[in-house]
């Protein structure tokens, strides 16, 4: 899993914690993918590509792009930045649908998106590790 599906995982997580995605089915719903690709992509068996990035970051304004394909700055863009079009802010903003989170919390909430990848992964691993043995036992 590469740097990028990592942090595109980040944000589903943040997402879900925040009540604007209820789940895979509902966040692909959202980017116009299909369901079969988000699971996959949660599941750790394919990597984000330019599509549900690029949906991503046209549907939700708030995240940043540049740390989504970079890792640098942080993953919601400055509030000072969003100021200047609050007349255009659409529903699907992502500060206007969370619930008064401190920018902290928001870092705790990625923190822990982070831990649960990696959890993921280690699966994953245990996973390919018992199929190696078994493909070597044949």
């Amino acid at each position: 899993m590469n740097d990028v599906t990592i942090r595109f995982l980040g944000v589903y997580e943040y997402l879900k914690e925040q009540k604007i995605v209820l789940n895979p089915k509902n966040f692909a719903k959202e980017l116009s993918i299909s369901t079969s690709l988000i699971t996959e992509i949660c599941k750790i068996r394919t990597n984000a590509g330019i599509t549900p990035i690029q949906n991503l970051v046209s549907r939700y304004k708030e995240i940043d792009a540049n740390w989504l394909l970079t890792g640098e700055g942080s993953m919601l863009k400055n509030s000072d930045s969003n100021n200047t079009s609050d007349s255009n802010n659409s529903s699907t903003s992502i500060t206007e649908k969370s619930i008064g989170m401190e920018t902290n919390t928001n870092y705790k909430e990625l923190a822990e998106a982070r831990l649960e990848i990696i959890d993921l992964k280690n699966e994953k691993i245990e996973w390919l590790t018992t199929e190696i043995k078994n493909l070597r036992g044949l």
